[in-house]
């Protein structure tokens, strides 16, 4: 600090008096020499003001990008090629806007078989209710041929007690099938659960390489310091972004150096990348393997679901069989116990024993319907699908980027259009902790881009630091933006960081640091005393006094190179004072009128002569 030191004016005067006393000397003047001594004063004129309790903010900046509030991607679902496009980079468009066609010959296939299967079903319904019919028409016959029962002879009393038999055997054949399919059913779901457990330690596998990959990346990436290189192009593009926007004095030497490091900082990131290039693909491929492995095992649960379900309904169907065989047993036993007591009982159970083929056929009718109606589902996701060859805008905005142009092939893993909606712009920016901590969601700041200011309010705070650049980022909204605010363009903001309130603001310069502690001085009863103080936070004005000072002290100001402890001072009160007098110590008065310049040269000449 300047005041810390002699200046060189008070030493160029206490040089001049020593040498015209020893000049006084010589000539034998050296009475007349101490009697002026005693004469000059060694009163210190010194500025004063009382410190004023307030709140000291500070503001600090930062370098941040431009970006639309809301910005969309408009991927192909498919891959087709490009049959027509209209759409420019610039050009503004609406909601729900064709944006270009895609060949759909292989969805029109697509559909073209769904429509095929749906039309088989629809025939396969037609037939069962074919069935149906004749079911119907057999249980009526059925129903007819028992009316004349009663006129048969016992030979066909015997043929019909023989069908019958023949009929339970058919459903005990019916069974044992049943049961063969339940027992095949369950050696299915045992080899299925050995493929899907399988599956799951392959799974385990896949996401050990993946996290292995994932380590080889992180290694590389520390290898070939791509944080440092990132950083290093970021320093150099702050240096270049400052120069050009004549925040850095330079010249032309300056500026074209400073770019031809830029340049050379983004070649090295860049073959850093590109070495990175293979390790991130490696990770890539582990991910897609992983993806396809937990694919297959969610495959090989469904499958294991699918059996289960096949071996309800085989179970569900064996109960009906047991219980058809256990109807038509009765209906046999029936039949033999009162084939010539009540005939009319043995017809009732025939009918409904008929009517149990209508109602098979029946279920056969509504099963046909169930397939159709998935066959027409087919259709819906074949036209769903159809529909994807069509890419439409989804919101309103203006074209930032178009990837596609006619007789391209388009694909999922390229965005055909960037679409940004530009009526609210963000400008996000990076933060250090300790700066985090001072800002709040709705603060306001300013934002500048090359002279223009925008009016911003903080809309989100990042709570996880970027692995890039080591800082939290903070979000900003410009409700206002104009064609000045550039998608990707660097602005410089500026926010209120640091405060302290309820403190004692005095002048920066009113401070003295004895190794680190820092001290200021006081004039009472016209002598200067020294007080240790804490201070806070400071800018170029001011500095924060926490303790150790009053509002009522009456704080020295002005520099001297005699101030010390114990000095006597004469005062004038500035800026918040209202005195305009002098004070002396030790009950002697001064003059105001002595000149800045003497008083400086009596303050050397006394410090001389201790």
């Amino acid at each position: 600090m300047n005041r810390q030191y002699i200046k060189s004016g008070s030493r160029a005067v206490s040089v001049l008096l020593a040498a015209a006393c020893v000049s006084t000397l010589l000539v034998g003047c050296g009475d007349t020499a101490a009697e002026e001594e005693e004469t000059l004063s060694e009163v210190i004129p010194v500025e004063t003001q009382m410190p004023v309790a307030g709140t000291l903010t500070l503001k600090n900046e930062f370098v941040g990008t431009v970006s639309p509030e809301e910005s969309v991607y408009v991927i192909p679902m498919v891959s087709a090629e490009v049959l027509s496009t209209d759409i420019n980079v610039g050009d503004s468009v609406t909601t729900g806007q064709e944006l270009c066609k895609l060949d759909t010959e292989a969805a029109e296939l697509q559909l073209a078989s769904a429509q095929a299967q749906y039309n088989s079903a629809a025939a396969g319904v037609q037939a069962a209710e074919v069935g149906y019919e004749i079911a119907q028409a057999q249980y009526d016959s059925t129903v007819a041929q028992m009316d004349v029962q009663n006129e048969q002879t016992q030979r066909q009393k015997d043929l019909t007690m023989y069908q019958m038999q023949m009929q339970i055997d058919g459903i005990s054949d019916g069974i044992d099938d049943i049961n063969e399919q339940i027992a095949q059913l369950d050696e299915d779901r045992e080899d299925a659960k050995d493929q899907r457990d399988d599956l799951n330690r392959a799974r385990g596998r896949a996401n050990e390489y993946v996290k292995q990959a994932q380590a080889a990346y992180d290694a590389a990436a520390v290898a070939y310091g791509y944080e440092q290189a990132q950083r290093e192009y970021q320093a150099a593009l702050a240096l270049v972004t400052g120069m050009e926007s004549g925040q850095i004095e330079h010249d032309d030497t300056a500026l074209a150096a400073a770019k031809a490091d830029l340049e050379t900082k983004r070649v090295a990131l860049e073959d850093i990348k590109e070495k990175l290039k293979p390790y991130e693909e490696a990770v890539q491929a582990a991910q897609s393997a992983a993806s396809q492995t937990s694919a297959a095992y969610e495959q090989a649960k469904a499958g294991i679901e699918s059996i289960d379900d096949g071996k309800e309904k085989l179970e569900e169907s064996l109960s009906d069989t047991y219980r058809s065989k256990e109807q038509t047993e009765t209906v046999k036993n029936l039949t033999e116990a009162q084939l010539n007591v009540n005939t009319q009982k043995v017809q009732d159970i025939g009918k409904r024993t008929a009517a149990l083929g209508v109602d098979s056929a029946a279920a056969q009718v509504n099963s046909a319907k169930v397939g159709a109606a998935g066959a027409k589902v087919g259709i819906d996701s074949a036209e769903y699908q159809l529909d994807m060859y069509t890419l439409t805008a989804p919101i309103d905005g203006v074209i930032e980027a178009v990837n596609v142009k006619e007789h391209d092939f388009a694909s999922p893993q390229t965005p055909a259009f960037v679409i940004s909606n530009k009526n609210t712009m963000t400008v996000t920016f990076g933060v250090s902790e300790g700066i985090r901590g001072t800002l709040r969601v709705g603060q306001k700041i300013q934002v500048d881009r090359n002279g223009k200011l925008y009016d911003a309010v903080i809309t989100e705070i990042g709570s996880m630091v970027d692995q890039t650049t080591g800082l939290f980022m903070i979000k900003s909204c410009v409700s206002t933006p104009d064609d000045s605010l550039l998608t990707g363009s660097s602005v410089k903001v500026t926010a209120e960081t640091y405060s302290q309130a309820d403190a004692l603001l005095i002048p920066y310069d009113a401070v003295y640091y004895d190794d680190s502690q820092p001290y200021v001085y006081v004039a009472q009863d016209g002598v200067a005393k020294r007080r240790d103080v804490e201070t806070g936070i400071f800018d170029m004005e001011l500095i924060t006094v926490l303790t150790g000072l009053s509002t009522e002290d009456t704080l020295i100001t002005s520099w001297s190179a005699n101030l010390r402890e114990g000095a006597e001072v004469s005062v004038r009160m500035t800026a918040e004072g209202d005195k305009d007098s002098t004070e002396t110590g030790a009950g002697d008065e001064a003059d105001d009128t002595v000149p800045a310049a003497e008083g400086e040269a009596d303050s050397a000449q006394a410090a001389g002569e201790e």
